[in-house]
């Protein structure tokens, strides 16, 4: 990677360089045609090319999130007008799943996993069929109690256990 401080302006040549590259010829056959070293060959590419960094990779994420949504509302545009056809919905469609997943929405991070299906199954075994898997649970596993009855127990002191057992809220 590059320094600020070694970046040089791309010649001529290895503007020749790079859109020959671009253009699908390997590094071996430019290397050849330009009589000069792989390693040479390499060096003209990259100059031709913006520095690799999180500055340069966050500008170019947002660009292609910024296209990717434009061409998804001119899409989405086509597949809800009058004349709208299925190709067009598939298209949007598929643009957004894109999107999406480029955003890290997935149906696979918003599905349970199996472990979590599995983990939830064994805890209504325990808890019975009451539990849900917002439930709290304290050190030892061992379920916390709601909120509404902790409420009411603090209310009613006099009920209950009189408040002689801490809660885990209250330790």
């Amino acid at each position: 990677m590059r320094d600020m401080d070694d970046e040089q302006a791309p010649s001529e040549r290895d503007e020749a360089i790079y859109a020959a590259w671009e253009g699908g010829k390997t590094l071996r056959v430019l290397a050849r045609q330009f009589e000069t070293s792989v390693t040479e060959i390499e060096r003209a590419i990259d100059r031709c090319l913006p520095v690799f960094d999180t500055v340069n990779q966050m500008r170019a994420y947002k660009r292609e999130l910024q296209r990717l949504e434009d061409i998804g509302a001119k899409y989405h545009a086509l597949a809800m007008g009058d004349d709208a056809s299925p190709e067009m919905a598939h298209v949007y469609t598929r643009i957004n799943e894109r999107r999406c997943a480029m955003s890290g929405w997935s149906s696979v991070s918003i599905r349970p996993t199996g472990y979590e299906k599995i983990r939830d199954a064994i805890m209504r075994l325990k808890h019975g069929p009451q539990w849900q898997p917002s439930d709290s649970f304290d050190a030892d596993g061992k379920l916390l109690a709601s909120p509404s009855t902790d409420d009411q127990n603090r209310a009613n002191p006099e009920e209950g256990d009189g408040g002689s057992r801490p809660t885990e809220l209250t330790r």
